[in-house]
């Protein structure tokens, strides 16, 4: 805890100045505080200043996946691989599972690939609001795209906002899955957060839970889009609730849905009614950055330090990249 203000410092000093993390200390320690301790990987020099810092995310109490954050060093002719000796010493720990990291910086992919470490991208799928007469955050110029879909439909299923009390899931049915989010870092992640507004759903079977989705919405150019930020569950669901979104996405005027993910069927999204972005087509332009607003599309790289690459389920909300700058 006594090296909170440093890092603060160091943030502001050698990543951003006027980062959130560097001038919010109540939301610094909602991210990184770990009991008594600050989830930070973190050097200092002969003069006793940090010249390095990594930070990470844990996604459950016990034995967790972390997503690391901030990664940055300082030119240190003593040590000029400071940097990956900080990756290096959060990889061979034993009180972590596995390592991973969406936002990854492109210019850092050959570290990862040389540390053999896998990495590879978010995939955007979106659902458009063809009812919408002039897109003021999307670029729709092919027709196809606003064409009437007829969704999957099953009397089974149904999709609910649910509040805290409501929660009724059983998270470690999904143990399996990179990473694994328990029901605490669920809670604190989309119920407690301190800026952002989420609104979590149950996918139901039945009248059981059978999955959970997240939701946030943005706006820009006085309109607005709906985030699925991210998703545990079964994916064969959301094809039966894709409905239900197209719904709520018309009644409420916004442009479009949009999900990126990885490790789901994309065969089932398909089926489900999403669209794939081609993130190189210019044709359908569904945005990423909203503060500042870019109205490019933007490739999310990521790293998992794994082989078992099919058990990967990474989403928008993981590590930092659904985060308040």
């Amino acid at each position: 805890m006594s090296d909170v203000d440093d890092i603060m410092k160091f943030i502001h000093d050698h990543w951003k100045k006027n980062h959130i993390l560097s001038r919010d200390k109540e939301f610094f320690l909602y991210e990184h505080q770990d009991g008594d301790r600050i989830n930070f990987v973190c050097h200092r020099g002969d003069n006793n200043e940090l010249d390095g810092i990594l930070g990470f995310i844990k996604s459950s109490s016990k034995n967790s996946d972390i997503c690391t954050v901030i990664w940055k060093t300082l030119r240190n002719k003593a040590q000029p691989m400071l940097g990956v000796e900080l990756l290096e010493f959060l990889r061979n720990s034993q009180e972590y599972n596995v390592l991973s990291s969406p936002g990854i910086n492109k210019k850092t992919i050959g570290i990862y690939k040389y540390l053999n470490i896998h990495t590879d991208h978010l995939e955007q799928f979106v659902l458009i609001n063809n009812k919408i007469k002039g897109f003021k955050i999307a670029i729709v110029l092919d027709g196809k795209y606003l064409e009437p879909f007829k969704f999957p439909t099953d009397n089974e299923y149904s999709l609910k906002r649910l509040s805290e009390k409501d929660l009724l899931f059983n998270f470690e049915d999904y143990k399996e899955n990179i990473p694994y989010k328990d029901e605490k870092y669920f809670v604190k992640r989309y119920f407690n957060h301190l800026i952002y507004t989420y609104d979590v759903y149950g996918i139901f079977k039945n009248n059981e839970t059978h999955s959970l989705l997240v939701t946030r919405t943005v706006s820009a150019n006085d309109s607005k889009a709906l985030r699925i930020v991210d998703f545990i569950g079964q994916e064969e669901d959301l094809q039966f609730i894709t409905q239900d979104l197209y719904e709520k996405m018309t009644d409420e005027n916004f442009e479009y849905i949009d999900f990126m993910c990885f490790g789901l069927d994309h065969a089932l999204l398909l089926k489900a009614g999403f669209h794939q972005i081609d993130l190189d087509s210019s044709d359908l332009v569904i945005p990423n950055y909203f503060s500042p607003f870019v109205q490019e599309n933007i490739a999310i790289n990521f790293m998992a330090d794994t082989k078992e690459t099919d058990k990967l389920r990474i989403c928008k909300a993981d590590g930092d990249q659904d985060r308040p700058s």
